[in-house]
């Protein structure tokens, strides 16, 4: 990779990057660097070659005189840096991509200084802060607020003590309860009261839980409760539970992708009890996620061989049949001019990987050549049968300036590629197309048109019968554009 920059002629102080190996200069319009402006400069008047030495440069019109630092040069020249190269009266500076030099280590500023500081500010507030909790209650409670505070506890304790009942609490159906503390010492107020005969003051009020239990009646708790013989479970309920365990634990080996182990339950569950259908649904589902549809289409049909006739698991066999059937018959019958693919919902069973387009050097006959190359690949969780029909639709664009692209008219490779059932033995396919512009082609296109067009890009469709599986364009815009069928527009 090195770069020219003008120095005089129209480009003048532009500068150009030049990535590819070959690169041709002159007037022609096939040449990769044009300079039509100087009349002292052949139609192919040098080639810049790039090797694995560095980069040469060769005269190729005996007629025009190449100079490389005012000196005329015969013969191929190896470039140096800032060679200065003249092409007619075109001045051009050669100059090689020089690596940047290392980035030097800024000196600390004012940042470093501040964040220590900070750091430092940080650390002592925080051993002033341990050496406060060391000691802490010390500084918080006084001697003379800790007196007061357990004086003031005290006296709440004791009128606690003296307000609570002496009485003793019985319960219903017990004997009679001894007297209280309060009955039991006589005193002035019970002689008077005995004396006058009032049986309200005579007797002690009753407590607030005695008044409960005189209202609750509680019916007593029976602890000889008889055991509960199960019935016995026969055989067949056996075989019925441990294959719903094994169902439930190949459907979450089947979640975490561990297939092995799955399919390892599902054939244990088929042994243990063969006309468990949910097993046999499940290993259908299965199957075709492992992308053997012929496989899961059998396990369908064996489904509806198991399964009575008017039950859900029959009526749901010949559904997903039907679905496979249409499936494969779609994944193997060509796409026709009259079919419009469905873009909107890609499966991706087929991917297109790595496209790449190369121009290659003009010679006599060749004003252009590009080839374009690709990779077709099988998704991990392909379904696809094994007889499915691959296509493969290239096509190139040309634009003109002012104008809609449209396919090219140029020689190309025919389109659309039909492979056949390209995936049953093998995961990957290289596809390659060219696009290829004879001389004198662009010049009647222009006479025809009144414009004239250049290449502007191109699109890969690929199809697994009449589903589109995967698509590519470059520029993307192209991929709005409907699916040419070169055999129909001719």
């Amino acid at each position: 990779m090195y770069r020219l920059v003008f120095l005089s002629g129209r480009y003048q102080g532009k500068r150009l990057l030049v990535r590819q190996a070959i690169t041709l200069a002159g007037r022609d319009p096939a040449c990769h660097l044009m300079l039509t402006d100087d009349d002292g400069i052949a139609p192919r008047h040098v080639r810049f070659e790039e090797g694995a030495t560095g980069v040469s440069l060769t005269p190729l019109s005996p007629d025009h005189p190449l100079r490389i630092n005012g000196e005329t040069a015969t013969g191929t020249v190896r470039l140096a840096h800032n060679d200065e190269v003249t092409l007619g009266e075109t001045r051009i500076q050669f100059q090689n991509i020089i690596a940047p030099h290392a980035r030097v280590r800024p000196s600390p500023g004012l940042l470093q200084p501040v964040t220590l500081l900070f750091i430092v500010l940080i650390l002592a507030v925080e051993a002033l802060l341990l050496g406060f909790l060391v000691d802490w209650p010390r500084y918080i409670i006084r001697p003379d607020t800790e007196a007061a505070d357990l004086a003031f506890a005290e006296k709440q304790r004791a009128a606690a003590e003296a307000e609570a009942p002496a009485s003793v609490v019985s319960l219903p159906g017990t004997a009679s309860p001894l007297p209280s503390a309060e009955a039991a010492v006589p005193g002035p107020a019970g002689t008077d009261a005995a004396e006058s005969g009032d049986p309200r003051a005579a007797a002690p009020s009753p407590s607030p839980i005695q008044n409960v239990l005189d209202v609750a009646d509680f019916a007593p708790a029976d602890t000889n409760v008889s055991l509960v013989v199960l019935p016995t479970t026969s055989t067949a309920d056996r075989r019925l539970e441990d294959a719903r365990r094994l169902l439930t634990q190949a459907i979450a080996a089947a979640d975490f992708a561990d297939y092995p182990e799955a399919v390892r339950l599902l054939n244990q569950i088929h042994e243990i009890d063969p006309g468990f259908l949910p097993a046999h649904v499940e290993h259908a589902r299965l199957i075709e996620s492992r992308g053997d549809l012929d496989g899961a289409q059998q396990r369908w049909r064996q489904i509806q061989g198991i399964a009575p006739e008017d039950s859900p698991f029959h009526a749901q066999a010949a559904e997903q049949r039907e679905r496979l059937a249409r499936l494969q018959a779609m994944q193997t019958q060509l796409l026709q001019p009259s079919e419009v693919p469905d873009a909107a919902h890609l499966p991706r069973h087929i991917r297109i990987v790595s496209p790449e387009l190369q121009r290659l050097p003009a010679d006599a006959d060749v004003a252009e050549m590009r080839v374009l190359s690709a990779t077709l690949e099988l998704a991990p969780s392909e379904q696809l049968f094994q007889n499915a029909v691959v296509q493969v639709f290239i096509t190139f664009y040309d634009k003109a300036p002012d104008r809609e692209a449209r396919p090219t008219r140029v020689i190309t490779t025919p389109s659309p590629v039909i492979l056949n059932a390209a995936f049953s033995q093998r995961r990957s396919l290289p596809i390659e197309a060219t696009y290829v512009v004879p001389r004198g082609l662009r010049a009647q296109e222009s006479r025809e048109s009144d414009a004239e067009y250049a290449y502007y890009g191109h699109t890969i469709h690929v199809f697994a019968g009449q589903i589109l599986q995967d698509a590519f364009g470059k520029p993307r815009r192209l991929l709005d554009f409907p699916l040419h069928f070169p055999a129909a527009a001719d």
